[in-house]
């Protein structure tokens, strides 16, 4: 991991939150469609599969350079997870259960699931929401679906790498019927940033030369951007319900993966784009320390901006003086919600070390409580 990529990754994320807050925005009941283009080019949907590439590659190249066991994995893993989620849950039903007691129309609609909010709770701590056809949404929390599903990629490929033989393919097996169809379909995506990962380690990308690098730095972009004019992703989803013998939409049967063949396309796009900036970034010179460590603060509340922002929005959004047709409403609006995320940045997500103790002390009691195998006698 040379400096200069580490920092291009970090910005990336952190623009990608930035998509998928823009893209949100874009609904009607936010800003009466000043910025329907956003939606119509679904730019927060391909925002997400950037985030699963760079997760896959994160979260390999962090479990084979550290090599620290299973144990540390999932410690690692719970910590990073749970230190914004519990905080973005009991934030999202607080919020939501002021929302609906001062401005209940903010509420009446599709965004919103009002419903049993224990189960919901539960479902969030298990990762359950998105497992086979359930597509449980945690109040006004719409993004956690994303979250489900990475949890699940994050115990995969620990069983994949940690276990062996047998066990692995008996627990891989048994995951895979737990969450069913939808949460393996957008799998690869995530695997590409592990294969990325390992042609890097591996020395392929810095072999590379700089005019390859070059090429595999913007041709993706370019593609992308001829993909979308040409409605490619439109084209896929409807080839996909052809496919299903047109008894049920893609989007019925598989949620939030129902562009799951053009989601690969872009994660593939992204993953050769990856292989041509490592090439180019190495230890990027001519960035300096202060423009590092902007990037670096942004990039820490990205976890948080993803979860944090869309209750703040519905909140705002249903507030008497509040006008979606006025662009300088939509903006205020925008820049509150920005604000609290990286408030809540620092309670969460920025306290990482605290969680990691905490999970640490938490699996030390378990370790304790676990009884030792018996060491059998010696006969003389």
């Amino acid at each position: 991991m040379t400096r200069g990529f580490s920092i291009y990754l970090d910005a990336l994320r952190f623009l990608a939150a930035l998509i998928v807050f823009a893209s949100h925005m874009g609904y009607d009941r936010f800003t009466n469609g000043n910025m329907a283009w956003i939606r119509e080019l679904n730019l927060g949907s391909d925002a997400v599969v950037v985030f699963f590439v760079l997760s896959g590659f994160v979260i390999a190249f962090t479990t084979f350079a550290r090599d620290r066991g299973p144990a540390a994995y999932a410690e690692a893993r719970i910590a990073r997870l749970y230190s914004v989620i519990i905080p973005a849950l009991i934030f999202t039903f607080a919020l939501d259960t002021l929302g609906t007691l001062t401005v209940p129309g903010a509420y009446q609609g599709w965004w919103y699931n009002g419903e049993d909010r224990i189960a919901q709770l539960l479902q969030g701590l298990t990762f359950t929401t998105q497992m086979w056809t359930d597509n449980t949404r945690l109040g006004s929390n719409g993004p956690f679906w994303s979250v489900a599903y990475e949890a699940w990629y994050y115990a995969g490929f620990g069983v994949a790498v940690f276990c062996k033989g047998r066990t692995r393919i008996l627990l891989l097996a048994l995951m895979a019927l737990a969450v069913g169809p939808r949460v393996l379909l957008l799998g690869p995506c995530w695997l590409l940033g592990v294969g990325l990962q390992q042609l890097v380690a591996r020395g392929h990308a810095a072999a590379l030369s700089r005019r390859t690098g070059w090429l595999l730095a913007i041709a993706p972009w370019a593609i992308y951007a001829l993909a979308l004019a040409l409605h490619m992703p439109q084209r896929l989803t409807w080839y996909t319900y052809k496919l299903l013998g047109e008894q049920v939409t893609p989007n019925a049967l598989f949620g939030f993966s129902d562009e799951f063949i053009w989601n690969f396309g872009i994660a593939l796009l992204m993953a050769l784009h990856f292989l041509g900036v490592y090439r180019l970034a190495r230890n990027a010179d001519w960035l300096g320390a202060r423009a590092e460590t902007a990037i670096r603060w942004c990039a820490g509340a990205t976890f948080s901006l993803y979860l944090f922002h869309y209750p703040i929005l519905t909140f705002l959004h249903g507030l008497p003086a509040y006008d979606s047709a006025n662009p300088l409403h939509a903006a205020l609006m925008a820049a509150v919600t920005l604000v609290a995320c990286f408030v809540l940045a620092e309670v969460s997500e920025r306290r990482l070390g605290f969680w990691k103790r905490l999970v640490h002390g938490v699996f030390e009691r378990l370790a304790a409580l676990t009884p030792s195998p018996a060491v059998p006698k010696r006969t003389s």
